[in-house]
């Protein structure tokens, strides 16, 4: 097949939502499933066929015209093509190993590609040539975008949901390498400003401190988790549960500044220096910005008050950036504009676009954008017009269903879409020239090939048939209700009269494909299990059709093992009845001839042709070939069939085939995304065609065109493609024969085909029915048969059920059975009459012998259940109510089984492994309750491990005291009484250790143990392991002594039980005898003193009926039986106890009580005689009885009181003996409070023990750590000295080349007047000046853009690119070359060599610009590893100091050792703190050492005292002497004051009156009279003027109250006016935004910053002079209060 041609790919269609960008001025291209699809503004389209196989990401170099593409493969390569030649650039190789998840150029010609599973590593490319120049690995995040830096390509951003990261690309020559920075994720609920505070938050939980003992060691918490490596350095991030945002975009800005869009609506901004993000906005916490009283970051400018109005989620899933500020799209469907100028968020545009949008893509000018959205539409629009949104394609979004051709003269293919719209494409160009939504879920879809229709299926169900004559109205003309579920497939026969359905339930319907017909039903068969494909074949001269069904047992994509065939003759299609089994439709297996088949191995898809030539894609990949039996014998029997021949095919499992429309060539389509075409004839050489990956799940369906020169393809990713054939010389008469076998064909249809298209035209448009209006009361004909039933029942009468009528939207299938059921009735209605008359007989007969019942007796009378006649429903009920009861007994069993297993679970683990079970005694006459110590049995290990230590410990403790012998022999010898007092004195010492130093008292309870070490000794882990183990048995010494005392406590216990019972035995004897009613103490054992009551069940504890098996009831009936006549046996004749009864009256020892108990003997004659009847004998007797009595009852009573006393000594007994243990228990209880004191001592020193061992585990795993970390630096480092080196070469050696270079550009300058020596001196001023001319402006002819920094384009400002540099100095030196700029009589040899010259010239200077800005890229480099080897060696450094310090830290850590002591109080000599005393900063120091220094300072402090008081004394002597030399000083200065005021007073009148008047006092109460008249008369004329001014005060109350009330009115006037003030300054503070007017500001901001500062200033400068005085006075107070004698 491949010598007859090639296909070629003629079209394409399909958009699922893939990035759009542009590529050209007016085009922009996008993926159309293996292919790239060129669009043009104006319509136009271009396909590119991706050669290779598979095509993976995409990116587009719309500066450079070119565009880059992945394979989809293992080992994969990207393959850059230039547009709109389409001409390979280069090749890229080795850059992933199974894909590429991400492509894309720079603003140059570089390119970067980053790999996916598994290796996850970012490669950069010269895409020109395809040399690799650098790669690096990156984290396993699949990334969600990566750009380079439009404005500087050396920087690179990756952005995934958990990270982003910011790569530098670092250059020196040829050289490359990638530096990442990290860019923190801020929590998802930061608000804008709060950034900083989440760092300090962050920084603060690094890092732990380790409490010791006198010291603190910074531990991380890797190190107190134990992690050393990766996992350690990233514990903080696997223990950060913060939610943080999700990033889903970003876009570069023109500063280096990095815009990024989160997932939850929020926009971030990046600093292009530190790379510390700020939040922009946040709607998370927009609600709490406008309850602040700050005014919120979001301003609406020009924008309607709507949801649209601010940022949501799904808002930013796609940004770029634009001279007016960013652009954003999403899922909302709106385009925002946000203005950057200003520190708020302003959204300053917006438009509605109705749908989601995924991708944004500005064309080179920035004048225009197009958006991609993943519902199949994509639109352009102009930046600053809202009504400039245009719609450029639309496929309607949505999961292709099925492919179809329409029937020859229309040339146009169909496609049925998930949601039911039927589209309608030209077979030429591809085009969509009409469509159709169905209106509902649709599931399948054929063509007819006889006339212009098409079938649908839908998942109601419902077939619908559509009239496409006319593409401008096409129409529903017809539908028919054939499934219940989902129609699954529809396919028609080659000559289109026959269409068949089938489902999921396993019918398959064989309908008439002709609009003649009405479409109608004519019959159906079944196909057991799941209908994988349907295949028919049509004999073109007899008309007979074949049908192959292949189904499978599970409904998912496996393959199918049985095959069911059957034959439509063409006698049988002109009389279908005849085929027919029964009324519900049926066909019969002989007369449709129906064979099953069956094949070892499960195939895919199935193509019948002339034969019985079946074709099938076998299990193994291959094409499988089989072959039908002509004849069969036996066609009940499956046949099995098995391949003839077997082809090469696809290279994944599944896929379909089918044959052409002349039926010569077999097509083969699979999962693999291949597709073969062969001949029938020769399959061994097929032609294959690419036309999609594996990855998206291969290839759907394939289709012919009707004259087979175009083949068309669905894949599975939506994509409808056309191929073209171009077909070789020698294949020419190949196509040929097709094109004659279509025209033949067309022929002998044509007129067929003008009938049906007429008789289709004819159909009237088919109409959905009106909806059914429901009546409130349900369903009115099924209550009036409920109705009739129930009369027919009460009236014991016949009750005929009617039949069935169908529903409003009933099946095909069932309407025929309703009709198969109406005719049923009509045959056999007398026959269901009669037997409806006999069960009426038998229930009438049944029901009078119910009612005879009745009266019957209970013995005589019969269960209900008796009277059933279905024995057989009877049978059923009782087994399943039986099956019911073993169900629930086996449930019961089982969970009984758990129970029990649960509860020996139990048991074993807390009672059987005890040694010692945990009880309590409780005490008598109070809630005193004292428990034991529970023990658990120690493991054989455990002793091992005690039993090793302790002969371990012993062998040291003797090897200890052997070298302290060997060290004391050489001492000198003493007396023989002082060595041995010596030797018991240090002895004493050694064997105990006094409590204080051991930190428990263990030894005074039973814990001692000489072998235990000291606690100053534990230095080593092996040593404080040993030490546990010690203390572990030291505790258990413990508790077992204990438990003893306890034991013999609870002993005790039970014997004073006995005890009381035994006395209250006699107890309740005295008060029978007494006949008293009292409460008797009878103290039992509670189930808290012998907890194993608690294991036993008593059966007075269960309250429900016991459950008994029959076994267990015959065995419980003989036991009883056995008991009872035991117990008769008993009762019958027993000789000892009669002879005892005779003999002694049934007892063997006479008791006093028993006798006091009976009375005497009253005489016969005192009942039967009177008193004055009575003898002297009786008169005796009566005496001698009333004697007798008399004496009985003192018997009585002193016996009586003998019992009393008996009784209450007793009791007292009881109580003493009770309170007696008590006491007892009260002693052990405190016993019990010191032992678990004791305990908890040791355990504290085994806590202790521990937990400096974790610190040391701690500090081990952070040394382990930081030598890691230090081996990992001194390798780079050695790295860095390495790549520092070759740098420094690579330097030099390029700097030596630039001098070169620089030399010979100035040698061609000075030399150029010598090489044209040959013109004129004017001519040669002319050419050296048009030599030296260069361009001025960096403009680019053509296509090249013009550099406008007013054009929307935000990068414009930035210089361009060395090519276009080349471009601009290339369209300069062709005009510049031309001959009008040739200087007049210049030759033109002379003209041509300077042009030439000067292009020389020219591509030396570009070479040296070019190797300058290398060289100067070289030295930044350079300068940056030095600085990179300079930082390495700091860190090195820095870890070895950690390290050195790390270990004195563990030096300081083994050698102070913490120790637990016991210090009676007034011993701890230090400040308690609020709980627990800090002793970090305490010294241990021995008593006596106080002692000695408390009686030296008494010493001093006497002796200082008598020095003190000797001082006093002799000072207080001066001071006494000093004031009585001050006090007559102070007398002599105040005599002669008095002397010179004698000497200088002046006598007055007063003194003269006084002197001579003698009645100087009545002078003076003259003078007093007269005065008081005067202040009496004063006194009047101030009432009077009190009158005066209240009568004033009552005049002004009313002025005030007058003023009161016209100053309200002034108060509403005034708040008016405030309005209105503040709305006129609410206006001019608006209008003051436009007015430049800042300087006024700006100087009142300085004089109020001014004023503030001297106040400041003033302020503290009087805080420094208080604080100075505060000082003096202070310095004034701790003056010594002795000061020393000057001697």
């Amino acid at each position: 097949m491949d010598e007859v041609g090639l296909l070629d790919l003629s079209w394409a269609q399909g958009y699922n939502g893939s990035p759009v960008t542009y590529i050209d001025r007016g085009v922009f291209c996008f993926g159309c499933g293996k292919n790239i699809k060129f669009h043009h503004e104006d319509g136009h389209e271009e396909v590119f066929a991706f050669p290779h196989e598979g095509m993976g990401p995409m990116a587009i170099h719309h500066g450079h015209k070119t565009f880059a593409v992945a394979s989809q493969c293992s080992q994969p390569k990207i393959y850059v093509y230039s547009y709109p030649l389409f001409d390979e650039v280069s090749v890229m190789e080795g850059g992933a190993k199974l894909e590429f998840s991400h492509l894309t150029f720079s603003s140059g010609d570089y390119l970067v590609s980053v790999s996916g599973i598994p290796d996850f590593t970012m490669g950069l490319w010269l895409y020109a040539s395809g040399e690799k120049l650098a790669s690096v690995n990156l984290s396993h995040h699949t990334p969600t975008s990566v750009t380079f830096n439009p404005a500087n390509w050396h920087q690179l951003c990756i952005t995934s949901e958990a990270e982003i990261t910011v790569w530098e690309i670092e250059q020196c020559d040829t050289n490359f390498i990638f530096k990442p920075s990290q860019v923190s994720i801020l929590p998802a609920d930061c608000s804008p400003g709060s950034e900083n505070q989440v760092e300090r938050e962050r920084n603060n939980t690094t890092r732990t401190s380790t409490r010791m003992t006198n010291f603190t060691v910074d531990v991380p918490k890797a190190a107190k988790a134990g992690l050393v490596g990766s996992i350690a350095e990233r514990l903080d991030q696997l223990q950060d549960n913060t939610e943080r945002m999700i990033p889903v975009s970003h876009a570069w800005g023109p500063k280096g500044d990095l815009y990024v869009g989160c997932r939850g609506g929020q926009l971030l901004l990046v600093d292009g220096e530190n790379l510390k993000p700020y939040v922009l906005y946040n709607p998370c916490t927009i609600g709490s910005a406008f309850q602040s009283r700050e005014p919120s970051n979001i301003s609406l400018k020009s924008v309607p008050e709507d949801s649209g109005s601010v940022l949501v989620q799904g808002s930013l899933d796609c940004i770029q950036i634009h001279r007016r500020g960013l652009y954003t799209a999403g899922s909302d469907g709106l385009i925002r504009l946000v203005d950057l100028s200003t520190d708020s968020v302003n959204i300053i545009e917006q438009c509605n676009v109705g749908c989601a949008v995924n991708s944004i893509g500005f064309s080179r000018d920035y004048s225009r954008m197009v958006l991609g959205s993943p519902q199949g539409c994509i639109y352009m629009y102009e930046p600053g017009n809202e009504d400039s949104l245009q719609e450029l394609l639309d496929v309607n979004h949505g999961k292709i269903l099925g492919l179809g051709l329409l029937a020859s003269g229309s040339e146009s293919c169909v496609t049925l879409r998930e949601n039911g719209e039927l589209q309608f494409w030209s077979l030429e160009t591809g085009k969509l020239v009409g469509s159709m939504p169905v209106g509902i879920q649709c599931t399948a879809l054929a063509c007819s090939p006889l006339c212009h229709f098409v079938a649908v299926g839908t998942a109601t169900g419902h077939v619908y048939m559509v009239d496409c004559n006319n593409m401008e109205n096409i129409r529903l003309v017809h539908r028919c209700h054939m499934y219940v579920g989902p129609v699954l497939r529809l396919v028609f026969d080659q000559l289109g009269n026959f269409l068949l359905c089938s489902s999921d339930d396993g019918h398959v319907f064989l309908m008439d494909g002709r609009a003649s017909e009405n479409f109608k039903v004519l019959g159906h068969t079944d196909v057991k299990g799941h209908i994988k494909s349907i295949s028919t074949y049509t004999e073109p001269k007899v008309g007979d059709l074949m049908v192959i069904i292949t189904s499978g047992n599970s409904p998912d994509k496996a393959g199918a093992t049985n095959l069911c065939s059957f034959e439509i003759s063409h006698s049988l299609r002109e009389d279908i009845s005849e085929a027919i089994a029964s009324l519900k439709g049926e066909f019969k297996v002989t007369a449709i001839n129906r064979l099953n088949y069956v094949v070892s191995s499960p195939i895919h898809g199935a193509a019948i042709t002339a034969g019985g030539m079946l074709y099938a894609i076998g299990q193994n990949k291959k094409i499988q070939q089989y072959t039908l039996p002509e004849e069969v014998i036996n066609k009940k029997k499956v046949i099995e069939l098995t391949p003839v021949e077997e082809y090469e095919g696809h290279q994944l499992t599944g896929g379909v085939i089918g044959l052409s429309p002349h039926q010569k060539w077999l097509t083969s389509c699979g999962t693999d995304g291949m597709v073969s075409v062969r001949s029938v004839l020769g399959m061994e050489s097929p032609v294959n065609v690419q036309a999609s990956s594996y990855i998206c799940g291969g290839v759907q369906s394939a289709v012919y065109s009707d004259d087979c020169t175009r083949l068309l393809t669905l894949t599975q990713d939506d994509a409808l493609t056309c191929y073209k054939w171009q077909f070789f010389p020698q294949g020419v008469s190949r196509a040929k024969s097709a094109l004659e076998s279509s025209r033949a064909r067309r022929s002998r249809m044509l007129q067929r085909q003008q009938e049906q298209d007429a008789c289709l035209q004819g159909l009237e448009d088919w109409m959905p029915p009106p909806p059914l209006s429901r009546p409130a009361s349900g369903n009115p004909k099924e209550d009036k048969e409920q109705l009739e039933k129930e009369r027919a029942l009460a009236s014991d009468e016949i009750y005929t059920t009617p039949t069935p009528t169908p529903g409003a939207d009933a099946t095909w299938l069932e309407c025929r059975e309703i009709e198969a059921h109406k005719e049923e009735d009509k045959q056999y209605s007398d026959v269901k009459n009669g037997l409806r008359v006999q069960i009426r007989d038998m229930r009438r007969t049944i029901q009078k012998m119910m009612r005879a019942n009745e009266t019957l007796p209970d013995l005589e009378k019969l269960g209900h259940h008796e009277f059933d006649l279905d024995i057989d429903e009877q049978v059923r009920l009782q087994n399943e109510g039986e099956a019911l009861l073993q169900k629930i007994k086996e449930e019961i069993e089982f969970d009984n089984l758990a129970k029990m297993y649960l509860k020996e679970k139990i048991k074993t683990e807390c009672w059987d492994s005890l040694e010692v079970k945990g009880r309590s005694i409780l005490a008598f006459n109070s809630n005193l309750e004292v428990s034991n110590f529970p023990m658990k049995t120690r493991s054989r290990s455990s002793l091992q491990m005690l039993e090793m230590v302790t002969k371990r410990r012993k062998v040291e403790v003797l090897d200890q005291a052997a070298r302290k012998e060997m060290a004391e022999a050489g001492r000198k010898p003493n007396s023989p009484l002082e060595d041995e007092g010596v030797e018991m004195e240090e002895t004493e010492d050694d064997s105990k250790e006094l409590p204080s130093i051991a930190g428990s008292l263990g030894a005074q309870y039973g814990g001692g143990n000489p072998l235990l070490f000291s606690q100053f000794e534990l230095h080593t882990r092996e040593q404080k392991l040993c030490q546990i183990i010690l203390l572990e048995d030291t505790i258990f010494k413990i508790k077992k002594a204990f438990n003893s005392e306890f034991e013999d406590g609870f002993v005790k216990k039970e014997q004073e039980i006995i005890k009381i019972k035994d006395k209250n035995k006699r107890i309740h004897k005295i008060l029978e005898d007494l006949d008293l009613k009292e409460e008797v103490v009878e103290p039992e054992l509670s189930s808290l003193e012998k907890p194993e009551l608690l294991l036993t069940v008593d059966d007075s504890e269960v309250k429900v009926e016991k459950f008994l098996t029959p076994e267990q009831k015959k065995e419980k009936e003989k036991q009883e039986k056995a008991e009872e006549e035991r117990r008769l046996k008993e009762m019958g004749d027993n000789a000892r106890e009669r002879a005892l009864g005779m003999m002694m009256g049934g007892v063997l020892e006479i008791k006093k009580e028993d006798e006091l108990k009976k009375d005497i003997p009253v005489p016969a004659f005192m009942s039967n005689k009177k008193q004055e009847d009575w003898s002297e004998e009786e008169t005796k007797m009566a005496k001698d009885y009333e004697r007798k009595v008399k004496e009985l009852e003192e018997e009585r009573e002193k016996y009586r009181k003998q019992l009393e006393t008996e009784l209450r000594k007793l009791q007292a007994v009881i109580q003493e003996s009770m309170a007696s243990f008590d006491e007892g228990l009260n002693q052990l209880f405190m016993k019990k409070v010191r032992t678990q004191m004791v305990v908890y001592q040791e355990e504290l020193k085994m806590l202790r023990l521990r937990y400096s061992m974790l610190l040391e585990e701690e500090l081990e795993y952070r040394e382990n750590e930081l030598n890691r970390v230090l081996d990992e630096k001194r390798a780079a480092k050695q790295i860095s000295s390495q790549t520092l080196q070759e740098t420094k070469q690579q330097v030099e050696h390029f700097t030596g080349e630039y001098v070169r270079l620089q030399l010979e550009d100035k040698v061609m300058e000075k030399t150029f007047k010598k090489d044209f020596s040959d013109c004129t001196a004017l001519q040669a001023e002319q050419l050296f000046k048009l030599f030296k001319k260069r361009p001025r402006g960096q403009k680019m002819k053509g296509d090249t853009p013009v550099f406008d920094p007013n054009s929307p384009n935000p990068f414009a400002e930035h210089s361009s690119t060395s090519r276009q540099a080349k471009a601009i100095m290339e369209a300069f030196l062709d005009e510049a070359d031309k001959e009008h700029n040739m200087p007049e009589g210049l030759e033109d040899y002379i003209w041509e060599r300077m042009c030439r010259y000067r292009r020389e010239k020219v591509a030396s200077e570009l070479l040296v610009k070019s190797k300058e800005s290398t060289l100067a890229e070289m030295n930044v480099y350079l300068q940056k590893r030095q600085e990179e080897d300079d930082v390495l060696k700091g860190d090195i450094e820095d870890i070895m100091q950690h390290i050195s310090r790390l270990k004195e830290d563990q030096l300081r850590f083994t050698c102070n050792l913490e120790v637990q002591m016991m210090l009676k109080q007034g011993q701890v000599e230090i400040d308690p703190g609020s709980f627990i005393p800090d002793f970090s900063e305490s010294v241990l120091v021995h008593r006596t050492v106080v002692e000695d220094l408390n009686s030296t300072i008494k010493q001093l402090g006497e002796s200082k005292m008598a020095s003190m008081v000797e001082s006093k004394d002799f000072r207080k002597g001066i001071l006494q002497l000093e004031w009585e030399h001050k006090r007559m000083l102070m007398l002599i200065e105040d005599l002669v004051s008095k002397m010179k005021d004698i000497q200088f007073m002046k006598v007055t009148r007063e003194i003269q009156l006084y002197l001579n008047e003698q009645d100087y006092d009545g002078k003076k109460a003259q003078e007093i009279s007269i005065l008081e008249q005067t202040l009496q008369l004063l006194q009047k004329h101030h009432n009077r003027k009190i009158k005066l001014k209240k009568r004033t005060m009552r005049d002004l109350s009313g002025t005030i109250k007058q003023k009161q009330e016209e100053n309200e009115k002034l108060a509403e006037q005034l708040e008016e006016l405030n309005v209105s003030v503040n709305e006129r300054t609410h206006i001019d503070r608006v209008n003051a935004e436009q007015r430049l007017d800042t300087g006024a500001e700006k100087r009142y901001q300085e004089i109020v910053q001014r004023r503030k500062l001297v106040d400041l200033a003033k302020a503290q400068a009087q805080e420094v002079a208080v604080l100075r005085a505060e000082v003096e006075r202070l310095r004034m107070r701790t003056f010594p209060a002795l000061v020393q004698v000057e001697r």
